[in-house]
C-alpha cells in the first residue's frame, strides 16, 4: 500500500551468508545476565545442540592467544546464576555456532552493556518516568511514614517471596496522587529502587474518556523497557508475563495512578518481590492479595492551614487565623480545592483572607459539592479568554494537550493559547506533569465540561470538537509529507497548524514526535467515531499509517485500519473504503496474511468500476498487484500493476509510486530484469521532480539493487553512492547503511576487497551513537537484507 515501498526488491540473498532465514536469538534484548545465558544457551540448541566437549574441542584456537579450554568450563559458561563470563569465549562461541563477525560483535556489545549497567544500576534515563514532586507537598506525615515504613521493611526482608503493592485509596481530589508521587520519590532518592521507575494513568473515573486498557499500558511498558514492537505479544496475558519477565530481578517502582478496580491493574503486577507497586483508585481494591492499605481521609484543619500557608504565604494566614479556618473549612478540607483558593490569594496580593472567605460563603447555594465552591470561584474570575479555554478543555478529545492543539479549537494563536495555558497552570487548573504538555484533574475536566455544557451550544461545542479533531489530521498529514512529499494523503486545511507543524528534518524526528503523541492521537480516533464524525475517525488513521509503517507496527497498523473501516463505509467519500482497505492489505500482507487482504479488495474493485470511478479503481489494482505478487503469483501481479497504471493514466491522474515500485517487484521475480529496472527509474526521476529526498534516496537503493543483480557493477556503485548521501541527508540510517553495504558489495565484485571492507565498516558505524539495543535492531534488519556483505 505504502507509495515508498522501502523494503528490498527481491529479498533474496547476493552473497550466500548462511544466517539468513534462520530465527536466531537476539541478544539485545537481554535485560540482565540470566537472561543473556538463556539466550546463548538457546543459541546453541537452536545450532545443532553442540556439547560442551564439542565445543571445547572448537573454541580454543579461536582464542588469542590459543588455548586449550576444559569442557567443564564451557558447561559453566551456561549456568545462569553466573555473574560474570569470560567474554572472550563467548564471542568465540558464538563465532563457532554462526558464522558471523557481525553477529558476534552484537554478542559482545550486549555483553558490555548488560555489565555497565549493572554496575550503574540500571539503563540511564530511559526508565526514570515517574511525574515530578510538588513544591508545595504538605501534610500527611502519617501516612507517609507508614508508606515508607511498609515499602522498605517488606522490600528489606531478604526478598520474600511476593511483589510489595501498596494501595491508596479515597475520594477525588484528596490528593492520592500527590501523596504517591511524594512518597516515590522519598523511597527513590533514599536509595530504593533505583534501577526502575514507572507511572501510568489508569483514568479510572474520568466522566467522558474511557478507563485505560491494561493491553495499552502494557504495550507502553514494555516499550519503555526496551522491547521492539514487533516483539510485543497481542494478548494482554502474554504481555502480561513478557513484563513481568522483563522487570524481574530489577530494583523497580511502579505507580498505577487512578486504577479503576482489580481487573484493570491485576496484569499490571510484577511478581518479583524487588519491585514496589504503587496503587491510587478511588475504589476499594480488596480483591488484590497480600496488599497493604491506605485510607486517605480530607486534611485535617491543621493540614489544610499549613497548605494554604504555603502557597498564599505564612505572613497572611498568620495575621488573619480566623479567616483562613473559614476558607479551609468551606473548601471542606479537600486538599485540590484548598490549593485552588490558596492560589486565588496568592495571585491577587491585595486581598484580604476575609474577602476570600466571603466570597466562598456566598457561593455556598450554589456550590454544595466539596470544593464547588472553591472551582466556581476561580472560574468566575478568570479572564473571558481564559474561561473559554478552561471550557473547551472539558470537552477536548487529547489526554492531555498543548498549547498548539488548542489553539486551533479556540481561536488562538499557539503563542496566545500558551499564556492562556500558564495562567490556569499559576491557577491550579490545569498541571504540567511533561514540559509544556497539560491535563487536569479528572475532578476539575469534569467541572470544565459542566461550564460548556451550561454555556456553549450544542453545536459551538460540536464545532469546538470537530476543529480539535481536523488540527489533529491536519498535523499528523503535514508532518508525514515534510519527509515524504510525493505521498497521496487525504485533503486537510494548512491554515489550522499555521506555523505550530513539528519541525521533523528527518525520519527519526518525525516518528519520535508521532510516539509522543500516539496516545492522543489513537483517543481522537475514538472519539471522532463517537461524536458522529466519520469522515475523521478514518482520516486520521490514514494519516497516522505512515508512522505505524515506518515503525514496520504492522498489527497496530491492522487494528487501526480495522476500527476505521466501519466509519469509512459510512462516510460517502469513495477515498475512505478505497484507502483504508488498502492499507488494511498492505497491513496484512506484511504480516503473511495475503489471502486474507484479497477478498476485501476484490469487493471494493468491484463496487468502484461499478461506479466508473477509474482513479481508485487503478489504486486498488496496483493494491491487489502486490498481494499476488507476495502470494508467490508475480506473472498476475505484472498484469494488474499494467493494468492499474493504464486506468489511472487513462483517469488523467499520475500513478502512485507504490504501483511502479510493485510493477519492478513482479518483473524482478520474472527474471526481466531490463523491464523491472525501467520502472524503478522512473521512480526516481519523480522523486527528484518532487524534490522528494527520502523516496529519491530508496529509489537509488533499489536501482543500485538491480544494477548488482544483473553484474552492471559500476552503474550500481554510481546508484549507491548517491543513495548514500541523500540517505544521509534526511537522517535515513537503515536505507543510509544498507547502501554502504550494497557499495561494499559492489566494490567486491569488481576485486576493491579492502575499500569494500572499508565500506561496510562504515555501514556498522552507522548505528554507533544509538543505545546498544536500538543498533541491534538496525543490525539485524540489514542482516536480512539482500545487499549484506559478507567477507
Amino acid at each position: 500500500m505504502n507509495d515508498i515501498e522501502g523494503r528490498d526488491i527481491e529479498g533474496d540473498d547476493i552473497n550466500g551468508d548462511d544466517i539468513q532465514g534462520r530465527d536466531i536469538p537476539d541478544p539485545a534484548v537481554a535485560g540482565d545476565l540470566p537472561e543473556y545465558i538463556r539466550l546463548l544457551d538457546r543459541l546453541r540448541r537452536q545450532s545443532g545442540d553442540l556439547s560442551y566437549r564439542t565445543l571445547a574441542r572448537s573454541v580454543g584456537p579461536l582464542l588469542r592467544p590459543p588455548r586449550v579450554v576444559p569442557h567443564t568450563t564451557v558447561g559453566d559458561l551456561f549456568q545462569p546464576h553466573r555473574r560474570r563470563l569470560d567474554l572472550d569465549l563467548v564471542v568465540a562461541i558464538v563465532r563457532i555456532l554462526i558464522k558471523s563477525e557481525s553477529v558476534a560483535d552484537r554478542w559482545r556489545a550486549a555483553y558490555v552493556r548488560i555489565q555497565r549497567e549493572a554496575r550503574l544500576g540500571g539503563p540511564p534515563g530511559v526508565f526514570r518516568q515517574l511525574p515530578a514532586d510538588l513544591a508545595t507537598f504538605t501534610g500527611r506525615e502519617s501516612e507517609l511514614r507508614q508508606l515508607v515504613t511498609a515499602a522498605t521493611r517488606r522490600a528489606g526482608e531478604g526478598r520474600a517471596a511476593t511483589v510489595v503493592v501498596t494501595a491508596i485509596e479515597g475520594m477525588a481530589g484528596v490528593g492520592k496522587t500527590q501523596l504517591a508521587v511524594h512518597a516515590a520519590h522519598r523511597l527513590v532518592r533514599a536509595g530504593w529502587f533505583g534501577d526502575v521507575q514507572m507511572y501510568a494513568n489508569l483514568r479510572g473515573f474520568d466522566p467522558d474518556r474511557p478507563p485505560a486498557e491494561p493491553a495499552a499500558v502494557l504495550d507502553s511498558f514494555l516499550r519503555q523497557l526496551r522491547v521492539p514492537a514487533e516483539q510485543i505479544p497481542d494478548d494482554v496475558e502474554e504481555r502480561s508475563a513478557l513484563f513481568r519477565d522483563r522487570i524481574r530481578g530489577k530494583d523497580a517502582l511502579v505507580l498505577l495512578d487512578n486504577a479503576a478496580g482489580e481487573d484493570q491493574v491485576r496484569s499490571l503486577i510484577p511478581a518479583s518481590s524487588s519491585c514496589l507497586v504503587l496503587i491510587t483508585s478511588r475504589r476499594g481494591l480488596a480483591g488484590l492479595d497480600d496488599a497493604v492499605w491506605h485510607r486517605l481521609g480530607v486534611f485535617s484543619e491543621d493540614e489544610a492551614l499549613a497548605l494554604l500557608a504555603k502557597i498564599a504565604g505564612p505572613q497572611r494566614v498568620g495575621a488573619e487565623p480566623e479567616a483562613a479556618r473559614r476558607i479551609v473549612r468551606r473548601c471542606g478540607l479537600l486538599p485540590l480545592a484548598v490549593s485552588i483558593a490558596a492560589t486565588r490569594l496568592r495571585s491577587r496580593p491585595v486581598w484580604r483572607l476575609a474577602d476570600l472567605a466571603e466570597r466562598l460563603e456566598r457561593d455556598e447555594a450554589t456550590s454544595s459539592d466539596i470544593g464547588g465552591a472553591a472551582f466556581d470561584l476561580s472560574y468566575r474570575d478568570l479572564p473571558d479568554r481564559a474561561k473559554h479555554v478552561f471550557r473547551l478543555l472539558g470537552i477536548h478529545p487529547g489526554l492531555d494537550v498543548t498549547a498548539a492543539s488548542v489553539a486551533a479549537p479556540a481561536g488562538l494563536t499557539p503563542a496566545e493559547a500558551e499564556r492562556v495555558l500558564e495562567l490556569l497552570l499559576d491557577e491550579n487548573l490545569v498541571q504540567e506533569r511533561i514540559a509544556g504538555r497539560y491535563e487536569m484533574h479528572d475532578l476539575i475536566r469534569a467541572y470544565a465540561a459542566e461550564r460548556a455544557e451550561a454555556e456553549m451550544t450544542e453545536d459551538e461545542r460540536r464545532a469546538a470538537v470537530r476543529t480539535a479533531l481536523s488540527w489533529h489530521v491536519a498535523v499528523v498529514t503535514l508532518t508525514a509529507l515534510a519527509i515524504s512529499p510525493d505521498r497521496s494523503m487525504p485533503p486537510i486545511d494548512p491554515a489550522l497548524v499555521g506555523r505550530s507543524a513539528p519541525q521533523a528534518d528527518t525520519t527519526a524526528e518525525a516518528v519520535a514526535w508521532y510516539g509522543r503523541e500516539r496516545a492522543n492521537l489513537m483517543r481522537a480516533v475514538a472519539v471522532a467515531g463517537e461524536a458522529g464524525f466519520p469522515s475523521l475517525a478514518w482520516r486520521l488513521p490514514i494519516a497516522m499509517g505512515y508512522f505505524e509503517e515506518l515503525a514496520q507496527n504492522y498489527r497496530e497498523l491492522e487494528r487501526l485500519m480495522s476500527t476505521a473501516l466501519p466509519y469509512a463505509r459510512e462516510d460517502d467519500d469513495p477515498d475512505g473504503e478505497t484507502d483504508v482497505v488498502r492499507w488494511l492489505a498492505f497491513a496484512l500482507s506484511a504480516q503473511g496474511r495475503v489471502t486474507e487482504a484479497i477478498g476485501p479488495m476484490n469487493r471494493v474493485l468491484e463496487a468502484r468500476r461499478a461506479a466508473g470511478d477509474a482513479l481508485r479503481t487503478g489504486r486498488i489494482l496496483g493494491s491487489l498487484a502486490n498481494a499476488h505478487a507476495n502470494t508467490g503469483d508475480p506473472g498476475t501481479g505484472i498484469e494488474l500493476a499494467r493494468e492499474a497504471i493504464r486506468t489511472i493514466e487513462e483517469a488523467g491522474e499520475r500513478v502512485p509510486s507504490s504501483i511502479l515500485t510493485i510493477a519492478s517487484i513482479c518483473l524482478g521475480r520474472l527474471g526481466r530484469h531490463d523491464e523491472a529496472q525501467e520502472y524503478l527509474l522512473l521512480f526516481v526521476e519523480r522523486a527528484r521532480k518532487t524534490d522528494d529526498l527520502r523516496a529519491l534516496a530508496l529509489g537509488l537503493r533499489n536501482v543500485g539493487d538491480r544494477y548488482l543483480r544483473t553484474r552492471r557493477t559500476q552503474d550500481a556503485i554510481e546508484s549507491f553512492e548517491e543513495a548514500i548521501a541523500v540517505a544521509a541527508e534526511v537522517g535515513d540510517r537503515y536505507v543510509w547503511a544498507d547502501c554502504l553495504n550494497g557499495l561494499a558489495l559492489s566494490l567486491k565484485i569488481s576485486g576493491l576487497t579492502e575499500q569494500a571492507r572499508a565500506r561496510h565498516r562504515e555501514a556498522l558505524a552507522v548505528f554507533d551513537d544509538l543505545p546498544k539495543e536500538e543498533a541491534a535492531r538496525y543490525l539485524g534488519r540489514l542482516e536480512t537484507s539482500g545487499l549484506w556483505y559478507v567477507d
